[in-house]
Order: C-alpha cells, then sequence, then structure tokens
C-alpha cells in the first residue's frame, strides 16, 4: 500500500507532533492490528469532527482530531476483506484535509515552494472545490488522465520552456483532453489542445479530408505555445489568458469593460470559463506531488519515435506489416491520419515510426510491388467519402444530369459512386441511388 497520508502527517510531525510519526510504522509489514469495520467506523467519526472543526475555522482542533484519524488507520494492516473501497475514501478525504492544514498552520503551500513552479500558483476556495471534486467524484478519470500524461509531458514540456513559457502550461491539455489526441468536444474542439476551426486555422492548423493536424500532438503544441503567447501579449495576465483560451479573448475583454475589473478571480464570466482556471491550477497542484493526493505517481512511459518520410496512398496496414508490429501501433503515433493511409498526392509525408524501425520500412516498402504499395482510387474515393452519403430515390423525369445539378456535383462522380449507372445510360424512377456530400 502506499505511503500517501503519511506524507502529509510528517509535516505536521516537522511543526510539533513528533509523537504521531512515532506512532506510525516505515512499513507496511510492519502493521498490526487488522483494520476492522469498527476502527473504520472510529477513524470516520475523527474524520468526521476534523472536517467540522476545519469549516468552524477551529484548525487546532481539526489537526488533532486529524492526527487520531490517522493513528487509527495508518497503524492497522491494510484491509483485504471488502473493506478497501471505504479506506481508500477516508484515506482520500483525509489527505484532503491533512494538505489544507499544513498550508493554514505550518504555510506549506505550493505558493510558498517556488523552486516547485516556475509561475506563481493561488490558493483560494474555487480551486480547493476543484481539487475536493479530483479527489472525489472525479478521480478515476483524473488518475487515468495523470497516467496518459506521461506519453506527452516530458517531451512537450521542455518545447513549452524553450519557447520562453512555463513548462506548467503543458497541463493545458490535461484540462482540455485528458490528454487525448482523439478527444472531440460537444463544440467541435479537437485534440490535444481542443483547437475549433477558426482557431486551428488562425494557428497554422491544416484539416482536410485525409488528416486533422489538430489531433498531432507535436503541431498542436505548437499552434498552443503560438496561441498562449498571443493571449499573454494581449492580457499580460496568466489567469486572463488561460480565460481568453477557453472563452475567447474577445468575451474575457468585453467582460471586463463592462464590470470594471481587471482581476481574473473577480470577473463574472459564463461558468465553463469560471471554472476552467480554477481546474488548471488544481490540476497543478496534484500532479506536482500526486501521492500527497491518494494518486499514484506512475506513469505511462514516452513512445520514442522517428520520422520517416512515406509516399501518399499508402495504407498503414502496409506501413504495419513492414515494421512487423500492429495497425494499432501505426495508428497511435500518427492519429492525425483520419483515413488509414497518408494523404494522396505527390508530396511525401512525415510519418511518425516507433524508434530504431525506420531503415527496416524504408528497405521492405522498397522491395513491395507498387500495385500493394498503393490503395487504388476506387479504394481513395470509397475512404474519402465514406460515411457521408445519403440516398437518393430517382423520381419520374429524372437524369443524371439533373440530379447532378440538383446536388451541386457531376455526372461522373454519380457514376463513380454508383457502380450500376456505368452498365447503362438509363436510370429508372423508383431506384435508389447514393450522393456524397463533401465536406
Amino acid at each position: 500500500m502506499k505511503k500517501i497520508i503519511l506524507l502529509s502527517l510528517l509535516c505536521f510531525a516537522g511543526a510539533g507532533c513528533a509523537n504521531l510519526t512515532l506512532a506510525l510504522p516505515v512499513q507496511t509489514d510492519k502493521r498490526r492490528a487488522p483494520l476492522t469495520e469498527k476502527l473504520l467506523d472510529d477513524a470516520q467519526t475523527e474524520l468526521e469532527l476534523a472536517q467540522e472543526s476545519y469549516a468552524a475555522g477551529d484548525m487546532a482542533g481539526s489537526e488533532q482530531a486529524a492526527i487520531r484519524a490517522a493513528r487509527i488507520i495508518y497503524t492497522a494492516d491494510f484491509p483485504d476483506n471488502g473493506q478497501g473501497k471505504r479506506y481508500a475514501e477516508i484515506s482520500s478525504r483525509l489527505s484532503l484535509l491533512t494538505v489544507r492544514l499544513n498550508r493554514f498552520l505550518h504555510g506549506v503551500s505550493p505558493d510558498l515552494e517556488p523552486e516547485s513552479f516556475t509561475m506563481p500558483i493561488p490558493h483560494n476556495l474555487r480551486i480547493e472545490r476543484q481539487i475536493d471534486y479530483y479527489l472525489t467524484r472525479g478521480s478515476k478519470e483524473f488518475a487515468r488522465w495523470l497516467r496518459r500524461s506521461g506519453r506527452y509531458v516530458p517531451v512537450l514540456k521542455e518545447y513549452f520552456i524553450q519557447q520562453g513559457l512555463p513548462g506548467e502550461m503543458v497541463y493545458l491539455a490535461l484540462v482540455e483532453s485528458g490528454f487525448n489526441p482523439r478527444n472531440r468536444s460537444p463544440k467541435h474542439a479537437v485534440g490535444l489542445f481542443q483547437f475549433i476551426k477558426g482557431t486551428a486555422e488562425m494557428v497554422g492548423l491544416k484539416e482536410s479530408y485525409w488528416l486533422d493536424e489538430r489531433r498531432h500532438p507535436d503541431k498542436a503544441a505548437r499552434a498552443a505555445v503560438k496561441h498562449l503567447k498571443s493571449l499573454y501579449r494581449e492580457f499580460h495576465d496568466w489567469d486572463l489568458s488561460l480565460a481568453a483560451y477557453n472563452a475567447g479573448s474577445g468575451r474575457v475583454k468585453r467582460a471586463m469593460r463592462a464590470q470594471g475589473i481587471k482581476d481574473y478571480w473577480g470577473l463574472a464570466l459564463p461558468p465553463e470559463t469560471e471554472a476552467y482556471v480554477p481546474k488548471f491550477y488544481a490540476t497543478l497542484i496534484i500532479a506536482q506531488e500526486p501521492e500527497l493526493y491518494g494518486f499514484n505517481p506512475d506513469r505511462e512511459a514516452e513512445i520514442e519515435t522517428e520520422e520517416a518520410e512515406v509516399p501518399g496512398s499508402v495504407d498503414l496496414k502496409v506501413i504495419a506489416e513492414c515494421l512487423g508490429t500492429s495497425l494499432s501501433v501505426v495508428v497511435d503515433l500518427n492519429p492525425e491520419l483520419t483515413k488509414g493511409c497518408t494523404p494522396p498526392g505527390p508530396e511525401t509525408y512525415l510519418l511518425r515510426l516507433p524508434k530504431n524501425t525506420g531503415e527496416k520500412f524504408r528497405t521492405r516498402f522498397a522491395g513491395l510491388p507498387d500495385k500493394k504499395k498503393y490503395l487504388s482510387p476506387e479504394e481513395l474515393s470509397r475512404r474519402k467519402y465514406k460515411g457521408v452519403y445519403f440516398v437518393y430515390k430517382i423520381r419520374s423525369g429524372d437524369s443524371l444530369y439533373i440530379i447532378a445539378r440538383k446536388h451541386h456535383t457531376t455526372v461522373a462522380k454519380l457514376r463513380q459512386w454508383n457502380p450500376s449507372t456505368r452498365r447503362s445510360k438509363y436510370i429508372h424512377p423508383g431506384k435508389k441511388l447514393r450522393i456524397y456530400r463533401c465536406r
């Protein structure tokens, strides 16, 4: 079992509660008594008393009750009889309370530890409420996001720093997408940093039938840096810049003018934006010391890659076969490719491959016949329009020419989409045609 709450209680020990640390064991296997239902009841009672004292402003009383609760649950064996869930819930609540008490009583606070952050981290009730949510109802989801962050944080954080931004800004991707490059919001924002179409175009991200660069982790990060720099030049304040990233700079400026307020924390903004900046700071605080808040510090390993120039119209399955790996590996490394192939055309595409596999791919790919290497025009057409057609029922008096004009397409495309029309120059009422919508 992880010694989570012990970390925060050790801060108490440093402030004059040495007896507590002497009572706590160093190793899990040295704990003596089993953690019974009765002991859990007692721990919960003490925890509730500590929370009530905290709410009433009695910090010293709250500290003593928290210590009593900790003595109960951390000097006994971890429950293995179905009580683990209840134990975890009590531990999580106790962890949050002890962190807060450390801040108020002993000055242990992120904003007092400048070596931990390169930007000022505020501490207020709105942030604490968001921490509460991440530790309770949102804990499973947050744990998954935090674990996934290991894939991207090391490289992207270094890039943010190189570009003159605080490295912590990389965690904007956790708030926006949970570090999922395929994430799409109800408002059609896409990618790690959740760009809508208009903003994506403004920061240079391309979208076509074949790819969506908003889903490209590196390109999206570069675009996010560019956008954040622009917002900071506009507001000269990170809180307001973050709010503008979520709501748009125009909306934030209008609110500032209308209310005569220049401080984010005093502005009345849309509910989503009022929650957005506290989410970001809560994320930073937890990510800095996840164990303190009950989260596993382990992260998914960063995937090391290299780039290889690949011609257009190559199926990702062919690339996976050349690499001797699964299709999912290639797809995961190139989430921006939306049709399962490199974009058709004369230009090559820089594809990300697992590290040290580029030469193997080039050798095997060069040995394939062209028919195997490239997708046929028919298959490319099918992929291009897959899922975006509707069925048209032919009426009396219709012709392919009339239908094509009516639906802003051509006779050649109607015949391409409907093979049955290629064998006859006549169409008949009651028959059905597929007509693809060009997005």
